[in-house]
């Protein structure tokens, strides 16, 4: 046998207890013929008036990629103009005549968008991997080697490598670069980065992916009624957790890649003149179920996914209940789907505490919701949410209380605020919120408390919408009597 041929069991396998689900999860994921070898990768760089950062980007993948693993890198020409072609021929490295590189191109006429990009790509692609790359990206030594592998563990799995930050004066990866992976889905369909100890990821960002072609081909690759830019990551994201595969991070196959900043060199020079599209309105529709009920976002008409029956039939797809199951840690635990709101009243004063300086009368507060795991117990919660958001309270100073984005692991020490036994409202180790002249807030060490100062309670308490919804299908399809063994994050 091939050193690289391997056998698969099917997903999830020994994951249940008995033998009742068997035709279930024979079915899960479709019929994949065995793949043989996996071997090569397509890299398919999807770019749009990128000109000189698609040069460099092919020429880092041409020489940065092993002969023997380099099928081929596919430019897709997203309606640029003058055509991405013509200025690498007038380049002098002529990394289009190069038979190292392998360069294929591809053109749109007009700007279509990103996934319409990668889906064109990726249909002509013929290396057993596919690497969708941004086409302002430099991947360092040896960055497919462990994409290959985590392929050939799995074959029904979507790899994210290591992004790292892009140095535009040398195109290469910056000096003690910060490194991200692993982004979760929100409930306005959007996404949010974070990080765990797990290698699962549950939502990938977007513009840094690799996946077997079968699979690939399978699940249909990208929704093709999408334009623009944005909601290709969470639809295929679910794609694979609801329809029989998985999604992991290769921590060894670094990319850098450039982030939209102030910097000119950074901004978009490109227009979609496609029609655009209600991307997240089209993931709400075709994955949310009972779950559009505490969408955050408007979602399309269902007869406008229906190009999504096919797949979801050919791979026998669960709803999106299983996929808030398969990461409960960080959905429950971590205050996402939170079972109860309240507001929170200081007891002397009557009035209720929100993001600012001042206390506020309660009927006019948002509500809050515990969040973000604490990392004492690994359980329900370190923080405030504030409810159908994704921020939390975050650091406290002469303006009072500050809002940002919710660490939903519980690693931002700014995010830390608890509710203690005696009422107290405790940020950190040490510090307490109190009121000084009424109704603003200030913050003083717990030990100076006078009784009676600072004493909070929770009011209004009722179970949210979002969980109500979860326990319901959880009840249904009960996800924790199938997979009682299932990883939570």
């Amino acid at each position: 046998m091939h050193p690289n041929v391997r056998h698969f069991p099917r997903p999830d396998a020994g994951l249940h207890e008995g033998g009742s689900h068997a035709n279930l999860e024979e079915s899960f994921g479709g019929h994949m013929p065995d793949r043989g070898s996996i071997e090569t990768i397509s890299v398919v760089l999807p770019c749009a008036e990128e000109r000189q950062n698609a040069i460099l980007t092919v020429e880092r993948f041409c020489r940065r990629t092993s002969p023997d693993v380099l099928k081929e890198i596919i430019v897709v020409d997203d309606g640029s103009d003058p055509p991405l072609e013509s200025l690498f021929k007038k380049d002098e490295k002529r990394l289009d005549q190069d038979p190292a590189c392998r360069v294929r191109f591809l053109r749109h006429n007009q700007t279509t968008g990103l996934m319409a990009a990668k889906l064109t790509g990726g249909r002509e692609a013929k290396g057993d991997v596919i690497a969708f790359i941004d086409c302002h990206c430099a991947p360092q030594a040896n960055w497919y080697q462990e994409i290959l592998e985590q392929v050939r563990i799995n074959p029904r799995r979507m790899v994210v490598p290591a992004i790292t930050d892009l140095d535009m004066d040398i195109f290469d990866e910056r000096k003690d670069s910060q490194v991200n992976a692993k982004c979760y889905l929100t409930f306005d369909a959007d996404f949010k980065w974070f990080d765990d100890e797990s290698d699962f990821i549950p939502t990938i960002s977007g513009g840094l992916v690799a996946m077997g072609r079968s699979w690939f081909n399978l699940t249909g690759g990208f929704d093709e009624g999408m334009h623009g830019w944005g909601g290709e990551n969470l639809d295929q994201s679910l794609r694979a957790w609801l329809c029989g595969g998985d999604i992991v991070r290769a921590k060894s196959s670094r990319v850098a890649h450039m982030w939209r900043t102030g910097d000119r060199r950074t901004a978009t020079h490109y227009r979609i003149k496609a029609k655009a599209t209600n991307n997240r309105g089209r993931v709400i529709a075709a994955w949310f179920g009972p779950f559009k009920e505490v969408a955050r976002s408007s979602g399309v008409d269902e007869a406008l996914v229906q190009n999504y029956a096919s797949f979801k039939e050919r791979l026998h797809c669960r709803p999106f209940s299983y996929f808030i199951y398969r990461f409960r840690k960080l959905y429950l635990e971590g205050g996402v789907v939170a079972k109860e709101s309240f507001r929170l009243q200081e007891a002397s004063s009557g009035k209720c505490l929100q993001a600012s300086k001042h206390l506020g009368t309660c009927s006019s507060m948002q509500r809050l919701v515990l969040g973000n795991v604490d990392r004492q117990t690994d359980k329900c919660c370190s923080g405030f949410r504030v409810h159908r958001t994704n921020n939390c309270f975050d650091f406290f100073d002469k303006n009072g209380i500050h809002l940002y984005a919710c660490d939903v692991m519980g690693r931002n020490l700014n995010q830390q605020y608890y509710l203690r036994e005696d009422g107290r409202l405790q940020k950190g180790e040490s510090d307490c919120i109190a009121t000084s002249g009424g109704d603003l807030l200030i913050l003083k060490p717990c030990t100076k408390l006078a009784p009676g100062e600072g004493v909070f309670h929770k009011i209004d308490q009722e179970e949210t919408k979002e969980y109500q919804v979860y326990r319901r299908e959880l009840a249904k399809d009960q996800w924790d009597k199938k997979f009682p063994y299932l990883p939570d994050n």
